[in-house]
């Protein structure tokens, strides 16, 4: 405290040096009014000045995927809401490149060079628990105040009971960014999209009602389009959709299931059986993409996008995307060609959804980081976490972008217009405080000048709202899915390990219950029993039932 105030002293004392340097200096930079003077206190006596936390303008190195391009486009001098945010915290956003293949391997180097920036996004609480631990022991990442009161934003945040399992010694090292406000508004990130058109011409016009009628389905949509695929996936995690229709846990197979009380990982339950079984079927009957196992991230919703597949497990979608579709398939607007299939019920009769954190992914903060960068950079994360920013990224500026109209946001763009070419830095850092995924189902988000974006659009909500009035959330415990122990953070790699395996069982020839089995055992030697052992104990202290 004493060191504190002492620091605060002698910027007060620099701050003052400068405002006289500035009136001797011919004013080319005008000083901050300090509050009346002698001259116009009506009491005569000369008023102290107050301060202003923020009067120092600095820089903050920021890395995040991609950063670079946006600061980098041409418009970006002329991205207005950036300006605005830079200005209203006094400080300069310095971009440091990251990409998706190489953030995490870089993110590693700098730690151990002392050469990470300022503000950094990795993802290493859900997906790499040990490193967490680590970077925290050995003072790589600065913790947060214990007082977040001044960033109310981000203090909301913290309290989140999935978030309570992320202190390390009574305190957190980052900062979660939320995907959406509850972990089970996830329903639509594992969407399984499909030819709503092609399914009507083979005589079905609802979603199916069991994993044989869906094989049906598409046996008699494949019978019209003999050359098309009948399920292609967009990556391995997409994969695992299927698991919702059987043994919905394994949908997250990052989570940790109880059975005959004890906890183990999900991929170890034997209910694992019966999707693997599915799997091995829907490949050798010809409807799961043969070349799944050796494509590329996005080639299978390229797939589907242009004509040549049924149904497809996860993917993007955007208005570039949908006109790729409809250029690829003439005559056909994608609002009539592209329908949103509902899983069917697992065997308990229920239809479950998608669960997982309400965060993916963290910000982290080096921690060398002075207490005056420390402050600067809360208060910005804590403003990107805000609503008030949410509406900005969504909609663009009242007035300028949109107008409210019978309560309603209005688009004021073009169709030729959009938000990421107008703000082409905050369209690659708008995520840094919050993914604000949630954002389109608030009813406050514009409806998309586009008519085709627009359809899609409504076609999401209207399916969002149907999954979480008639689905059943995934039940996972989060207390144990992110406990971090020594030998549960050694076999992280075997999630990997089994995804391995199960394309393994599926293109196999063997038994695809006996391989899958047979696998699986093969993790005891790899520290499987122990992180059970390990787990089971510590969820026992921890009264985790």
């Amino acid at each position: 405290m004493k060191r504190q105030l002492i620091k605060s002293s002698v910027l007060l004392s620099l701050l003052l040096v400068l405002v006289v340097s500035a009136c001797s200096n011919n004013g080319n930079q005008p000083a901050a009014s300090t509050g009346p003077t002698a001259s116009n206190n009506e009491s005569g006596e000369t008023a102290a000045p107050t301060s202003d936390p923020n009067a120092e303008k600095i820089e903050l190195t920021v890395s995040t995927w991609n950063i670079q391009e946006g600061f980098d486009d041409p418009g970006a001098k002329n991205d207005t809401i950036a300006n605005n945010m830079q200005e209203k915290f006094n400080l300069t956003l310095k971009p440091i490149q990251v990409t998706w293949d190489d953030w995490t391997e870089k993110y590693k180097i700098w730690a151990t060079s002392n050469q990470l920036p300022d503000m950094f996004v990795n993802n290493l609480v859900t997906d790499d628990p040990g490193l967490y631990v680590t970077w925290a022991e050995q003072g790589i990442i600065k913790p947060l105040p214990e007082d977040m009161s001044k960033y109310p934003n981000l203090a909301k945040i913290l309290e989140l009971p999935s978030v309570q399992p992320l202190k390390l010694d009574g305190k957190y090292y980052m900062i979660p960014r939320l995907t959406y406000d509850n972990s089970d508004d996830w329903v639509l990130d594992r969407p399984i999209r499909y030819r709503k058109d092609w399914a009507a011409e083979a005589g079905y016009t609802s979603d199916p009602k069991s994993f044989d009628e869906f094989v049906a389905m598409t046996k008699a949509v494949l019978a019209k389009h003999p050359n098309a695929v009948g399920l292609a996936v967009n990556n391995n995690q997409t994969l695992l959709t299927h698991f919702l229709g059987s043994y919905p846990e394994m949908a997250n197979i990052k989570s940790w299931v109880k059975e005959d009380n004890r906890w183990i990982p999900s991929y170890v339950s034997s209910k694992v059986n019966q999707g693997v079984q599915e799997l091995r079927s829907l490949y050798e009957q010809g409807i799961l993409d043969k070349d799944f196992a050796i494509q590329k991230v996005g080639d299978g919703p390229n797939k589907f996008l242009n004509g040549q597949a049924f149904a497809v497990y996860g993917g993007p979608t955007s208005l570039d995307l949908l006109n790729q579709f409809e250029k690829a398939n003439p005559g056909v607007t994608a609002a009539d060609g592209i329908g949103l299939m509902s899983m069917w019920p697992a065997a308990d009769g229920k239809k479950y959804t998608f669960v997982e954190t309400p965060y993916w992914s963290e910000m982290f903060f080096r921690a060398d980081l002075d207490d005056v960068k420390f402050d600067r950079a809360l208060q910005l994360i804590d403003y990107m976490a805000s609503e008030e920013f949410a509406v900005l990224v969504k909609n663009g500026i009242e007035g300028v972008d949109y107008k409210m109209e019978g309560g309603k946001a209005v688009s004021l763009l073009t169709q030729d217009e959009s938000l990421a070419q107008k703000y082409p830095i905050i369209s690659v850092i708008s995520y840094l405080g919050a993914w604000n995924q949630g954002f389109i189902y608030s009813g406050k988000q514009t409806v998309n000048t586009n008519p085709t974006m627009a359809a899609y659009e409504q076609l999401q909500i209207d399916t969002f709202n149907k999954l979480k009035a008639e689905g059943t959330p995934t039940p996972i415990n989060f207390d144990v899915l992110l406990l971090s122990t020594p030998a549960k953070d050694a076999i992280g790699g075997l999630t990997a390990t089994a995804m391995d395996d199960l394309y393994k069982v599926i293109l196999g020839k063997e038994d695809a219950v006996t391989m899958w089995q047979n696998a699986v055992k093969s993790y005891d030697a790899k520290g499987l029993q122990e992180a059970i052992a390990e787990v089971n104990a510590k969820a026992a202290e921890l009264g985790i039932n």
